[in-house]
């Protein structure tokens, strides 16, 4: 994430009031996500600026209301597993070359 032009599409940012409860819910050990960050916001409306900056910038999640709450003061990040291409029955696209 350090380059001028990052991908943010394969990222995902949210916020939580619970950091252990969320990963379970995102299956991060089952999916094997790796990435997994989180950062304390101090309030619910920094860690929403926060996710709120990321989404517009590109990454998969969208700003969303529903599952937060004021004790939202956590901001987790993630990068979703990419997955290759096996054989020559895989599809072939610009990404995948």
């Amino acid at each position: 994430m350090n380059s001028k032009k990052p991908r943010l599409n394969s990222w995902y940012v949210g916020i939580t009031n619970d950091t252990k409860r969320r990963k379970a819910e995102h299956r991060v050990n089952a999916l094997g996500l790796k990435f997994w960050k989180t950062f304390d916001a101090e309030t619910m409306e920094d860690a929403n600026e926060v996710e709120a900056y990321f989404s517009n910038k590109g990454t998969i999640n969208r700003p969303s209301k529903n599952g937060a709450n004021r004790y939202s003061k956590y901001v987790y990040v993630f990068r979703k597993p990419t997955t290759k291409a096996k054989g020559l029955n895989s599809s072939l696209s610009i990404e995948s070359i």
